[in-house]
């Protein structure tokens, strides 16, 4: 497929974010997850309680965010090669990020996306989907292990 394929089916600019999902996780993958972005990624990780930002995830205190309130307290960004994934920690059930669909401008952006949904899949054993915002059934993309799934729009 070509990129210009990809950005009107996949990175089309119309305001809005794509999502991308990882359903049905629990406590353990989400702490594997850490894990792997935390030795293969560059991070940015903010945590509004202590009022501190590092490099690194603390899953101790995403753990702690999931019995507040308060959702908003811990974030992460996945830095990959000028995308930015927005991660959020609203609970253990499901691993949610988001990306802008501007910051993808060639076929390489697509290809390391891929890369990372392929890490993701691939240590968690689940399928990874990108969608639309909010939008958990308009999926755009999903990826199973190795296996890239492009849905038509």
């Amino acid at each position: 497929m070509t990129w210009r394929e990809l950005k009107n089916r996949i990175y089309f600019e119309d305001g809005s974010l794509r999502d991308v999902y990882v359903l049905n996780t629990n406590e353990k993958d989400l702490a594997r997850w850490t894990e792997l972005i935390n030795e293969n990624y560059l991070v940015r990780f903010h945590d509004a309680k202590e009022g501190s930002t590092t490099d690194r995830i603390s899953f101790n205190a995403v753990k702690e965010t999931w019995s507040t309130d308060n959702r908003e307290l811990v974030t992460a960004t996945v830095k990959i090669v000028g995308i930015d994934i927005n991660c959020h920690f609203y609970d253990h059930s499901e691993l949610e990020g988001d990306i802008d669909p501007r910051e993808f401008r060639s076929l390489n952006d697509h290809e390391n996306l891929v890369k990372y949904l392929k890490d993701v899949s691939n240590l968690l054993g689940k399928e990874v989907i990108v969608t639309g915002e909010n939008t958990k059934d308009w999926i755009l993309m999903r990826v199973i292990g190795d296996e890239v799934i492009l849905n038509s729009v």
